[in-house]
């Protein structure tokens, strides 16, 4: 299954309670009620304010949610390292490497998204179904939105996002899960290596 968890940091500017009740009405076809708040006595009315969407998290989802924040550091650091190796392995490739860390701040190394720099589309997606064949499975994070059926219905055009599709044409997003190996890694990049 799936699950996530939307946070935020407090500020001045922020209405932390407004928010929450936001997000709660989103997450639960839009009812101003939990069901927690429902099986109090009497309290079993209650409304549907806005056509919302059937994604709030299972009980079952937050229990693993809680489990995993618990091993939230030890991932981490496994997720930073092997994103190391890769930076590392492909640093005089003409190739750039998604940051993670800021001054200020520090991603959860969830992808390891690489930019092939001096290529295009055509040429990303050859590098693609070439790995594909060598038995890496890559990816592309992400399609702007404008390129879909949906938004270009609505009337978005990638012209006007000429920013979005630079990055989009020639991204390309490398493996990266805690139980990857090392010499997977290795094998990874020189086989990315030698179709650049």
């Amino acid at each position: 299954g799936e699950g996530g968890a939307v946070t935020w940091k407090s500020h001045v500017s922020i209405d932390d309670e407004d928010l929450y009740k936001q997000f709660m009405l989103l997450s639960l076809h839009g009812q101003n009620k939990d069901a927690l708040a429902k099986t109090k006595s009497g309290t079993w009315e209650y409304d549907i304010l806005i056509p919302g969407y059937k994604c709030n998290m299972t009980d079952i989802m937050a229990a693993l949610g809680i489990s995993q924040l618990k091993r939230y550091d030890e991932i981490l650091a496994k997720r930073e390292g092997l994103f190391s190796l890769y930076q590392q392995l492909l640093k005089d490739v003409g190739v750039e490497l998604l940051k993670h860390r800021q001054e200020d701040s520090v991603s959860s190394f969830h992808i390891c998204m690489v930019s092939l720099k001096n290529k295009d589309e055509i040429q990303r997606n050859q590098i693609i179904e070439q790995m594909a064949q060598k038995g890496i499975a890559t990816n592309v994070h992400f399609k702007p939105l404008p390129m879909h059926s949906a938004y270009k219905k609505m009337g978005f055009d990638i012209g006007q996002y000429p920013q979005a599709y630079e990055m989009y044409k020639k991204e390309i997003t490398l493996p990266l899960h805690t139980l990857l190996k090392e010499e997977q890694i290795v094998y990874i990049t020189e086989t990315l290596k030698s179709l650049l």
